[in-house]
């Protein structure tokens, strides 16, 4: 029988359970050897005796050294202690990160647990093992309407036409994109990750992006149904402004036929100049753009269906199709259970000034990615590079 502890809670579970804290952010771990570390690693979901599983375990510990030494050190003067490299069991940094008082390389065994905690949750993303098939039934809603034009230019096509100037799309996040994105948010974990998939449109001014929306709904490529009404970040329309404009709209009004003096002159009355929101804490402030996630009802095939078709394209190589139809396979395909999920993907919708500012400047790109970097080091290195940190 356990003794009954002097405390219903220890504080680091508590902040954790209690307080919204990662776990990667609390303090100590307390695992006096190593039957306690092998123990921890079964219920934390790997069990060591098992070769594959352990295999895995290696993996990650390999990857998370080459990590931080490519990525979270770059630019720094200090290194991975060399034993850390020497290490034959992973478990071992279990019980290195729990030892007192904390000297270095109990500091740095957090550290390689903390990136080895994320990468976990990376590679066992169910999501991601799909991606490409995913991907793909998310982009084929909008290039359906999608043409391309002169000079890298883009124009969505349907019952009416509204110019672009640019069109990307994002297909996925590399491994260390993933990571650095991981080590700085709060939840830590793959799932909080929704921009796997991303498209992002161009327009000449704000109201062509206002166009690129209405177009949007207009052909049921987008549905308000399936927004995440959370995770809309608006740093380009004042809606004040909008709902004063469209109430005084004349019921004739076209777009179309408005000058490019009196467009420009809209867009600018439209534009967002104060009470911008909070927004992503690694964006410029001069970062201007309409973003939302919505999701996408996503249809994949059974696991069995893929070994069947297999099977009869075999059997047709062979010359011996009627063998499929004794087995019934036709049938058997048919019959497959169909896996269906919402999967949620970001939509980004800038005007030409906002585009080209994110091209150089502190918007840009690089520099976001640099911002990503200095804040998943410091929460790596808690206790290496500034103050005592927690494990």
């Amino acid at each position: 029988m356990l003794r009954v502890p002097y405390a219903p809670l220890p504080l680091s579970i508590a902040r954790a359970f209690l307080g919204g804290r990662s776990f990667i952010d609390q303090e100590a771990l307390h695992i006096a050897d190593m039957e306690q570390a092998h123990d921890f690693a079964l219920h934390y979901g790997y069990d060591l005796a098992i070769p594959h599983q352990r295999e895995h375990v290696v993996k990650v510990f390999e990857d998370a050294l080459s990590f931080t030494e490519e990525v979270i050190l770059e630019g720094v003067d200090i290194g991975i202690p060399k034993e850390f490299f020497e290490l034959q069991d992973p478990a071992e940094l279990l019980v290195w990160a729990s030892r007192r008082p904390r000297d270095l390389r109990a500091r740095w065994a957090c550290a390689i647990l903390r990136v080895m905690h994320t990468l976990v949750h990376v590679d066992n993303n169910l999501y991601l093992r799909f991606l490409p098939e995913i991907q793909q039934q998310v982009f084929d809603r909008y290039e359906h309407y999608l043409v391309p034009g002169e000079s890298g230019k883009w124009k969505l096509k349907g019952q009416y036409e509204v110019p672009l100037l640019a069109f990307r799309r994002k297909e996925n996040k590399d491994r260390v994109s993933m990571l650095l994105k991981l080590l700085h948010k709060p939840e830590n974990v793959a799932e909080t990750v929704y921009d796997l998939i991303g498209l992002r449109f161009v327009a000449e001014d704000l109201l062509g992006g206002l166009m690129v929306i209405r177009f949007l709904l207009d052909h049921h490529v987008i549905m308000p149904h399936h927004l995440k009404v959370g995770r809309t970040r608006n740093l380009m329309v004042d809606l004040t402004a909008l709902d004063r404009w469209i109430s005084k709209m004349p019921s004739d009004f076209d777009i179309g036929i408005l000058s490019l003096e009196e467009r420009a002159r809209i867009s600018e009355s439209l534009t967002l100049k104060k009470g911008r929101p909070a927004t992503n804490p690694f964006s410029a402030s001069s970062y201007s753009a309409l973003q939302f996630t919505t999701t996408t009802l996503i249809r994949l095939p059974g696991p069995a269906v893929t070994a069947l078709e297999r099977v009869q394209a075999r059997l047709l190589a062979m010359g011996k199709p009627e063998i499929g139809d004794l087995l019934r396979i036709p049938e058997l395909i048919q019959e497959q259970e169909e896996y269906t999920f919402f999967f949620a993907h970001e939509v980004q919708i800038m005007e030409r000034t906002g585009f080209e500012g994110i091209a150089s400047g502190p918007a840009s790109h690089a520099e976001y990615k640099q911002r990503q970097r200095e804040a998943a080091r410091t929460r790596v290195l808690q206790g290496i590079m500034t103050q005592e940190g927690s494990c």
